[in-house]
């Protein structure tokens, strides 16, 4: 089965968008406006043990 020329445009259209979006995203990931947000979200579960008592440490 043959696509029509206009579900051909389409596919082309959707392909660039999509790609226009990812390349989007990972300039926002990545730029140094985000830096801070991310560190204080990556120490988010190191900082939460820093509230526990030694023997909750120890209990499983």
């Amino acid at each position: 089965m043959e696509s029509s020329s206009t579900e051909v445009f389409w596919q082309i259209v959707w392909t660039v968008f999509a790609f226009v979006f990812f390349i989007a995203v990972v300039f926002w990931a990545w730029s140094g406006k985000r830096k801070e947000s991310f560190d204080k979200a990556a120490r988010m579960a190191l900082d939460d043990d820093a509230d526990l008592t030694d023997e909750q440490r120890r209990d499983p």
